[in-house]
């Protein structure tokens, strides 16, 4: 089959051919071949595009002089979010930031000189939503009969979910190689640690040393005890530390501890804690369970030094194989919720990304060892439990630790209602989240019950959105922290508009600690992440229902 270049070529000189037939000569002699000729080459046109368009991967080609597109598929389209007549005849610069579009056409140059095939294992390209996309891409010039470029070709594929996964896989094993060689490493310090505490015991109970000699040894056996703590913390987050688990009430382990958190703290903190009237079973040493929920209470008590509010609320979650995806260690289930929220400064993204890497702190040198988040993810990881984090800077951290729930003999059985399965619709919905990830999972959700989704990559652009939309949209869905614009600050504006718009929040904290964080006020409809498809699909038919 000829490539649509030759195609195009011969249909063209058939043309021409055409055109300088007398009428006559043409009707009696020609006119039905090259009918036919010409009805031939243009379903092969139709073909080869349609091949291209259907190709589950971005294909796009240049013209050799001037870098404009002469091909963009289907996929380019969704992936990238630019529309076809948008791009073809343009360059990259009209389209893409000008440090991208510069890395683009340097790339093309430098394929187009090297005359073959070239292989950019890892990209990253900005779509016109405003996220990254992590492109593996091939290049290769396609010459005419001469030998020279007229052309470049272009075919990529998306990895960007393969790359996080691949990071995530990373992190966990070099938790994994690093709580080995803690652990290792505390066995053997251990053994040094007992001849050094022993011999300072000795020498403090024998006679014959002055007063300053006796305070001395005093001092080693002080500094020994506090490395026996650490090297017991090191091989708690190495998982060589031998539980003792028995059946528990999360209730009664808050609980336990609620006094002594609250001297940790101190008076300028309050506490809160906030109990589901359901009894939460589970199987867990209920001593290193203890241990996370101190930790995390000292860590909120340095991150608000000011005072403020830390709440610890329990609760039961489903949890589905979506969420566990990076986590091979847990199963599908029902899980036992416990969150710690504060209202301290808060961390970025680079500092959540690494917190719960050993030794890892953003306290000053001798206010800690690093240890306290490692220990927390390798105790919750030791119950077959895992943690979640949700935090911005300025705003406050939730800690939210799952341990699944315990699968008695005499078959207890918590309540759970059971629900019916929730009504879709037709109408339209402004998704506004700043997450490239969960924007686009929450779009497919509505989409595939027949909701029709507008959506806003942050606070500025949902309240733009709802103005260009404000006669079609029924329900704004927005998270409550996005750049530019708050949700709060979002929801006010677009009720300004619209007293009656219905706004719906989804975010990864708690009410309470919302409500004591100003961030809303008590009036406001929210769903926590990370939420289920069936539960969101209730309370968005909910809110369009009421």
């Amino acid at each position: 089959m000829k490539n649509r270049s030759d195609a195009a070529d011969e249909q063209d000189a058939l043309q021409q051919k055409l055109a300088g037939l007398g009428e006559y000569s043409l009707r009696k002699t020609y006119y039905p071949e090259l009918q036919e000729r010409l009805a031939e080459l243009d379903q092969s046109e139709r073909f080869l595009k349609n091949i291209v368009d259907n190709i589950p991967a971005i294909v796009f080609a240049k013209e050799a002089k001037e870098l404009r597109y002469v091909i963009f598929n289907k996929a380019a389209e969704e992936l990238l979010g630019y529309k076809r007549d948008g791009v073809l005849g343009r360059n990259d610069f009209d389209i893409f930031p000008a440090e991208q579009a510069a890395a683009f056409v340097q790339r093309d140059r430098e394929v187009l000189a090297r005359g073959k095939l070239v292989e950019i294992r890892e990209e990253t390209v900005k779509t016109s939503r405003g996220n990254d996309l992590i492109l593996y891409t091939k290049k290769i010039p396609l010459f005419d009969d001469s030998g020279v470029a007229q052309y470049l070709l272009g075919i990529s594929e998306d990895i960007t979910e393969r790359k996080q996964l691949e990071g995530q896989l990373l992190q966990s094993q070099k938790m994994e190689a690093i709580g080995r060689l803690a652990g290792g490493i505390a066995h053997d310090f251990n053994n040094i640690l007992m001849v050094i505490m022993g011999y300072a015991d000795v020498l403090q109970r024998g006679e014959g040393l002055a007063p300053p000699q006796l305070e001395s040894v005093r001092k080693i056996a002080s500094a020994s005890e506090k490395a026996a703590q650490l090297t017991g913390n090191l091989l708690t987050f190495s998982r060589k530390q031998v539980m003792k688990t028995r059946i528990a009430n999360v209730k009664e382990i808050v609980q336990h501890i609620q006094e002594f958190v609250g001297r940790i703290i101190g008076e300028d903190i309050q506490l809160r804690t906030i109990f589901t009237p359901h009894d939460l079973l589970v199987d867990v040493d209920s001593g290193q369970i203890e241990q996370v929920l101190l930790n995390l209470a000292t860590n909120a008590r340095d991150a608000m030094p000011k005072g403020g509010v830390l709440t610890i609320e329990t609760g039961m979650q489903e949890v589905d194989a979506a969420l566990l995806r990076s986590i091979n260690w847990a199963a599908p289930g029902r899980y036992a919720c416990i969150a710690v929220s504060d209202t301290g400064v808060g961390m970025d993204e680079k500092t959540r990304q690494k917190i719960f890497e050993p030794f890892f702190t953003t306290k000053e040198p001798g206010k800690g060892t690093g240890l306290g988040m490692a220990i927390v993810y390798g105790i919750l990881k030791q119950h077959k439990g895992f943690v979640n984090i949700y935090s911005e800077p300025g705003i406050g951290t939730t800690f939210k630790l799952y341990l699944p729930l315990a699968t008695l003999a005499t078959d207890v059985e918590l309540p759970v209602a059971i629900q019916p399965m929730p009504r879709g619709g037709t109408e339209t919905i402004l998704v506004a989240e700043d997450e490239a990830d969960v924007r686009a999972l929450v779009e497919e959700i509505l989409t595939g019950h027949g909701y029709r989704v507008l959506t806003a990559i942050n606070g500025l652009d949902a309240v733009e959105k709802y103005a260009a939309h404000r006669g079609d949209i029924k329900l704004v869905l927005m998270d409550m922290i996005m750049p530019r614009l708050s949700g709060k600050d979002a929801c006010v504006r677009i009720q300004q508009q619209d007293p009656a718009a219905r706004v719906l929040f989804i975010s990864g904290y708690t009410m309470d600690f919302v409500l004591n964080s100003d961030l809303l006020d008590e009036r406001t409809e929210l769903v926590m992440k990370p939420v289920q498809p069936l539960e969101l699909l209730r309370k968005v038919r909910e809110m369009l229902d009421g």
